[in-house]
């Protein structure tokens, strides 16, 4: 099971996602508490495969990785 979200995640992908609104409001709603969560979950996997493909091409040719 994922670890639970903090709230400063659900601000930030409230933020990244360009909602307006009170979100202490809009959070009391189970539907649009699960909408941000999920959008959240995605960015942060999103973000880990990006960190995991930025590496060296040329080191990577030569096989020379430091992992």
């Amino acid at each position: 099971m994922r670890a639970p979200l903090t709230e400063l995640d659900l601000r930030a992908a409230w933020h990244r996602l360009r909602m307006v609104g009170d979100f202490e409001a809009s959070m009391r709603h189970r539907a649009v508490r699960l909408v941000v969560e999920s959008a959240a979950r995605a960015m942060q996997e999103r973000e880990q495969v990006r960190s995991r493909r930025a590496f060296d091409v040329k080191r990577s040719a030569a096989n020379d990785l430091d992992e």
